[in-house]
């Protein structure tokens, strides 16, 4: 392997401490409506119970639970507020040391990753990794408005080969997600390594057509093992 690409949400960083962030930064805003009549520490219990079935529509089925008419400019508010809020994030354990031998090797290192570009970009400059990759791509750069380009769509795959100078076979790619990190396999010739995470938000998830990685994983530096 000449080439390494990684995901940032969960194998990185934990999309879970992201998402509790955000659910705090919520619960404080809405600990102040009349309407609510709950403290923060209240609500934001409930929105970690409400997410255990599901992440989606959290907010609009807190606003069920307390049998408040759904409200769309409401929602969009907590929207917002969570996507605008400052996270306390920090990287994995094996996240550095990873990084730092397969640098010592001469590999070279990506990232893909979805998300929306701001966000995803802070969270790299956050944890003070943005400077160890020779190319980052987010996938909703190469989109435009309502084309996306998101995993598992080949050009991001495409894009990083070209950036590096490296052939398809030369890359291995380390994901968390079953429904969109591995499927990439069935389009190019890249390998693909899972990492499974505690709290992961992915960790159940199905595989997208059962198309399975090359490899498995328990921490970021078994990677070394397999280039």
């Amino acid at each position: 392997m000449k080439a390494v690409i990684f995901d940032i949400d969960d194998t990185m960083i934990s999309e879970y401490d992201y998402v509790m962030g955000g659910y705090r930064a919520v619960a404080k805003r809405l600990s102040r409506d009349e309407d609510i009549a709950m403290s923060e520490d209240e609500i934001f219990e409930k929105l970690k119970d409400l997410s255990k079935t599901s992440y989606k529509e959290v907010y609009n089925r807190f606003l069920d639970f307390k049998g408040i008419q759904r409200d769309e400019e409401r929602v969009l508010e907590l929207v917002d507020i969570y996507r605008h809020h400052k996270p306390s994030l920090k990287l994995y354990d094996d996240v550095r040391e990873t990084l730092d031998a397969l640098k010592a090797r001469g590999i070279k290192l990506g990232i893909i990753s979805d998300g929306d570009v701001a966000r995803q970009k802070n969270k790299l400059k956050i944890t003070d990794i943005e400077n160890d990759f020779d190319c980052v791509i987010i996938t909703d750069e190469l989109g435009n408005g309502d084309i996306s380009y998101r995993k598992p769509d080949e050009r991001s795959y495409v894009k990083m080969a070209e950036t590096l100078g490296v052939d398809f076979d030369e890359m291995l790619y380390v994901g968390d997600n079953p429904n969109k990190d591995f499927f990439i396999r069935t389009k190019l010739p890249i390998k693909t390594a899972r990492i499974i995470r505690e709290h992961g938000i992915y960790a159940n998830a199905p595989y997208r057509e059962d198309i399975t990685e090359d490899f498995r994983i328990e921490k970021l530096t078994d990677v070394l093992n397999i280039i």
